[in-house]
C-alpha cells in the first residue's frame, strides 16, 4: 500500500514539474525561433524547439492520464509554434481520433503526410498509413445549393467557417456533432440551420433554401400631433365708457387686482421656496467641506455625492428666485395699470383721459406667458 501511495505521489510530482516547466519555457523562452529562421522540416527553429518538446512532453502525459481534451490542447499550442512538427502532428492527430473528433485527426495526418513527403522524411508512410484507417470512420456533410435558388452574392459558412462555392455539393469529412450552417446574401433574409452529425461513417445533406427577399423598409410613422400651443384671447382690462360718459369698467379693474394679488400671491411662494433650496445647498456645501472634500475641491464618493446635491439645490433655487421676481414684477405691473375706481362726474376730463390697457396670455405644454400694455 505504501509503495502504491509514492508511486502515485512521484507520478503526480513529475506531471506537476511537467506542466510548470512547459508554462516556463512558454513565457521567458526566446523567441528567436521567427518565421524567416526555420529549421529543417520537422525541426523547429532554435526559439521554439524547448517550448514544443516541453509541450509534447505534458501532452503525452495527460494523455496517459485520460485527459484527453486538455492534451489536445496543449498539442494545439505546440502547432501554433512550430506547424511543422512531425512528431507533435502525429501525436496530436491520435489525440484528436482518440477524442472521436475523426475528421480533424485525418486533417492532421493528412497534414503531416504531405509535410514529410516533401521533406523526404520517412514518417510520411506512417502518417499516410494513419489517415487512411481513420477514412471508413469519417462522418461526412454535404451543403446542396440548387443553382436556380443560388442568389447573387451567396455566402454560406459552417460552424462560422467559410464553404467556398466549389465545395457545394461536396459531401466533405466533419467531425461528429451538432453544426450550424448559415446562408446570407445582399438583400435576402438570413438563413440558418442546426444540423447534428452521427459518428462511424455517417452522410447528411443539407439542403440550403433559396433566401427570401428582406421586405422594404418601412417609412417611419409621423408621430402623433401634440397639444398646440394655444393662445388665449387679449383681454381688455381698461373701463369701456357708457353712453352718458360714465366709466363702467370698474368691474373689469377689480378683476385686475384679484389677479395682480394672486400673481403677487405666487411670487413670494417663488421667493421662499427658492429661499429653502438656497439654504439647502449651502448645508451640503458645507457637509462636504467637513472631511470629505480638500481645499483643492478633490472629494471622496461622499464629497462627490454632497457636492452634486448642492449643485443640484442651487440650481432649484436660482430657479424659484427668477420665477418668484417674474411674478412680483408682474403684479405689480397688473396693480398700477388696473382702472381706478369710478370718479366723481365733477371730473369727465380726467376720466376721459385715462387709456384702455390690455392683457394677453398664451399656454402650451411646460410654457405660460403673460403680456401686459397700456399707456398711463
Amino acid at each position: 500500500m505504501r509503495r502504491r501511495a509514492r508511486t502515485k505521489v512521484r507520478r503526480s510530482l513529475q506531471r506537476g514539474v511537467a506542466c510548470a516547466l512547459a508554462a516556463l519555457s512558454l513565457s521567458v523562452a526566446p523567441a528567436s525561433g521567427a518565421a524567416g529562421e526555420p529549421g529543417a522540416a520537422g525541426e523547429p527553429g532554435a526559439g521554439h524547439k524547448e517550448q514544443v518538446l516541453a509541450l509534447y512532453q505534458v501532452a503525452t502525459q495527460l494523455l496517459d492520464a485520460g485527459r484527453t481534451a486538455e492534451a489536445c490542447a496543449v498539442l494545439e499550442q505546440g502547432r501554433t509554434l512550430d506547424p511543422t512538427a512531425i512528431n507533435l502532428l502525429l501525436r496530436l492527430g491520435e489525440c484528436l481520433a482518440r477524442a472521436d473528433r475523426t475528421a480533424s485527426a485525418w486533417n492532421v495526418f493528412s497534414e503531416a503526410a504531405a509535410i514529410a513527403k516533401s521533406a523526404g522524411d520517412p514518417r510520411a508512410a506512417r502518417a499516410a498509413a494513419l489517415a487512411g484507417a481513420l477514412e471508413p470512420r469519417l462522418s461526412r456533410m454535404e451543403i446542396a445549393v440548387p443553382a436556380a435558388g443560388a442568389a447573387p452574392g451567396l455566402e454560406i459558412r459552417r460552424d462560422g467557417v467559410l464553404v467556398l462555392p466549389a465545395q457545394w455539393g461536396q459531401a466533405l469529412p466533419v467531425d461528429p456533432g451538432t453544426h450550424t450552417i448559415e446562408a446570407r446574401a445582399p438583400g435576402r433574409r438570413r438563413w440558418s440551420l442546426a444540423r447534428a452529425v452521427p459518428p462511424d461513417g455517417a452522410r447528411v445533406v443539407v439542403d440550403v433554401p433559396a433566401l427570401e427577399p428582406e421586405p422594404p423598409a418601412r417609412a417611419l410613422a409621423a408621430p402623433p400631433p401634440g397639444p398646440r400651443k394655444q393662445a388665449l384671447p387679449a383681454v381688455s382690462v381698461a373701463g369701456q365708457r357708457g353712453g352718458d360718459g360714465s366709466d363702467g369698467g370698474d368691474g373689469v379693474g377689480r378683476a385686475q387686482r384679484v389677479l395682480a394679488f394672486t400673481t403677487g400671491g405666487a411670487g413670494l411662494v417663488g421667493l421662499g421656496l427658492g429661499a429653502v433650496f438656497g439654504a439647502q445647498a449651502i448645508a451640503r456645501r458645507d457637509a462636504s467641506n467637513k472631511g470629505h472634500c480638500d481645499a483643492r475641491n478633490r472629494c471622496d464618493a461622499a464629497g462627490v455625492a454632497l457636492r452634486a446635491d448642492a449643485q443640484e439645490a442651487g440650481t432649484a433655487s436660482t430657479i424659484a428666485f427668477s420665477a418668484g421676481a417674474a411674478a412680483l414684477l408682474a403684479a405689480g405691473v397688473l396693480l398700477w395699470t388696473a382702472p381706478s375706481r369710478p370718479a366723481p362726474a365733477t371730473a369727465p376730463a380726467r376720466r376721459s383721459a385715462a387709456a384702455p390697457t390690455t392683457a394677453a396670455a398664451s399656454v402650451g405644454p411646460g410654457a405660460f406667458s403673460l403680456v401686459v400694455g397700456g399707456r398711463y
